[in-house]
């Protein structure tokens, strides 16, 4: 069962009837200093894109980026949204209905994959399997930047709390990968203060 319940997209597209909480109309901060901080390569697959604020961001500073979300309301409001962009930074952008957890049937290679508030969504297991799927799209070296709340809420429909160990332990050296850097950051939404999170670049090695 997941946490949405029995039919996930039902919930969500319900969600993007209105405004989001998530959506802040801009990309969340902390993840803006995670990626200056380690610079990501084009091309650039964004995971649970939602209404595409990271997206466009990335496109802004001149990535070639493919957004991707099963919830069809939010691309066609991120397509909306990067109508407002120059010629030069729209021609690098694309948005398409896909399922985030199935990355590899893009057969699509990218240099970095980003999420901002998409691991958080899932079971443990469930994690596993998307961290499978990201290794299998990424490039040798290339980054996965993670940004997920740390803190537990005792109600439905929310995202589960991600540690540090969590992360630690699911993308060891042993298992591929080398954490560059793991952070305690916060994360916003439109309808409540900042809430506890975590934001990470994690490499995939060769």
């Amino acid at each position: 069962m997941s946490r949405f319940g029995p039919d996930p997209l039902a919930f969500f597209n319900s969600v993007y009837q209105q405004a989001a909480p998530w959506d802040i109309g801009k990309v969340q901060p902390d993840m803006a200093s995670m990626i200056s901080k380690h610079l990501p390569q084009s091309p650039i697959l964004d995971i649970g894109c939602g209404s595409g604020d990271l997206t466009i961001y990335l496109a802004q500073l001149g990535y070639q980026v493919l957004g991707i979300d099963f919830v069809e309301t939010a691309i066609q409001l991120a397509r909306h949204r990067a109508k407002a962009l120059p010629e030069e930074n729209a021609r690098l952008l694309n948005f398409q209905v896909a399922d985030a957890l199935k990355p590899s049937y893009l057969q699509q290679k990218f240099a970095a994959v980003m999420d901002s508030g998409f691991y958080h969504l899932f079971s443990p297991e469930q994690c596993d399997e998307l961290i499978d799927e990201v290794a299998s799209v990424l490039l040798a070296d290339g980054c996965y930047y993670l940004h997920e709340f740390a803190v537990e809420f005792p109600i439905p429909n929310v995202p589960r709390q991600i540690t540090t160990q969590e992360i630690e332990t699911k993308f060891s050296k042993a298992k591929g990968w080398q954490i560059e850097e793991l952070q305690n950051v916060s994360f916003l939404s439109s309808v409540a203060p900042p809430v506890a999170a975590i934001c990470a670049c994690i490499r995939k090695l060769a």
